[in-house]
């Protein structure tokens, strides 16, 4: 489709041409160099131009409602995603609503129940049996260039693997993953699939608390959307020059657990559902119904046209963004481990239990404090 499409813009280029004024100069650049052919090289700048390139966009621990307060300034760049593409602030990640469990399945394609993942220990993972979304495009064509920037470790080292994007790189401060982002962005042209993943919203969630009344965690989705808009607007002045993108933007998970600071396995619907938006390439807008994170890595490989595997090896993700009357996805067969179970639901009777305890000394405290007064009156 790629070297059809080229074809036919050298064919144009050359009807509107007069044969005098494209003879000349191919005659005199062959006989200073005879290996150099013009039309080759048209032909290839045209078909890099126009080459399906993808960027995703992973914002870690981002609450649905929360998404929807950023979206709603006009400087969003969520908001440009929503108003151009296909979006919906009701993606579901799955039945572990943490971010091991949750990256896995964006980036492979796969459920719990195939990759193995069921925490952020990664215990008896089965990634190895599983490609993400970046091995498995270089694995395809290693001539694409791929690029990697995350915060968390474990994305970089256990879910993607050592060396496997031709750019890979980790960093401590989200500010360093976003000023390389804009950099690679602005200066790579032959960038094809960029892959970033940014965790302050996560972070300030664990400290101050996931929840739209928590000013700070607020501010920490705001900021990450802002970065977001920037990497669009660099992103647009290569669309302009004829590039083609698709571009997906989500989280892992939303809330974070059984505890209002925590980071457990949690059957909430607040934790288990987040945002997606897509936008480019052959993407139908409008809202999207049925969003899961599998859906991710077989959107980004279907528009970079690499092959999707078949029969049982099949990825449980759709492009649902593309087609979006496509049937459900499959739902997994998997569970958090006993202990990030028995931690959601002890952290809240434990808390509970604490809060009692206080609550009847105190009493009990007040209430011997003022017989004593009385019988020294007395």
């Amino acid at each position: 489709m790629r070297a059809l499409c080229a074809t036919f813009v050298v064919l144009l280029l050359l009807l509107s041409s007069s044969p005098t004024s494209l003879a000349s100069p191919i005659e005199d650049l062959s006989q200073n160099s005879p290996s150099f052919d013009p039309l080759d090289e048209l032909l290839q700048t045209i078909e890099n131009s126009t080459a399906p390139r993808v960027m995703v966009i992973g914002i870690d621990g981002v609450r649905s409602d929360v998404a929807q307060i950023s979206a709603s300034r006009d400087e969003s760049g969520l908001a440009r995603m929503a108003s151009e593409g296909a979006w919906t602030y009701d993606s579901n990640v799955g039945p572990i609503s943490i971010s091991g469990p949750s990256w896995s399945s964006m980036l492979t394609g796969v459920w719990c129940d195939r990759h193995g993942v069921m925490g952020n220990g990664f215990d008896n993972h089965k990634l190895d049996q599983h490609l993400d979304l970046i091995d498995r495009v270089e694995r395809y064509d290693s001539s694409l260039k791929t690029a990697s920037l995350v915060y968390w470790e474990p994305i970089s080292n256990l879910i993607i693997g050592p060396g496997i994007a031709d750019i890979q790189e980790r960093y401590e401060e989200d500010a360093q993953v976003h000023e390389r982002a804009v950099e690679i962005l602005r200066e790579d042209i032959d960038l094809d699939l960029f892959f970033v993943a940014y965790d302050d919203p996560d972070y300030a969630g664990h400290v101050h608390g996931f929840s739209p009344d928590v000013p700070e965690y607020v501010d920490a989705v705001k900021l990450a959307d802002d970065r977001f808009a920037e990497l669009l607007d660099v992103l647009d002045e290569r669309i302009s020059r004829g590039e083609d993108w698709l571009v997906i933007v989500t989280s892992d998970h939303g809330g974070g657990g059984s505890t209002l600071r925590g980071h457990s396995a949690s059957s909430s619907v607040v934790d288990l559902t987040t945002f997606m938006m897509v936008r480019g390439g052959e993407t139908v807008a409008g809202e999207i119904y049925g969003s899961v994170v599998v859906d991710v890595a077989v959107t980004a490989l279907t528009h970079l046209e690499v092959p999707l595997p078949n029969g049982e090896a099949a990825l449980d993700g759709r492009p649902l963004a593309f087609q979006p009357d496509l049937e459900s996805a499959r739902v997994p067969d998997c569970s958090a481990p006993i202990v990030e179970v028995t931690f959601s639901y002890i952290v809240p009777i434990v808390q509970g239990t604490l809060v009692l305890i206080i609550a009847v000394a105190s009493f009990i405290f007040f209430k011997r404090r003022k017989s004593t007064t009385i019988d020294e009156e007395e």
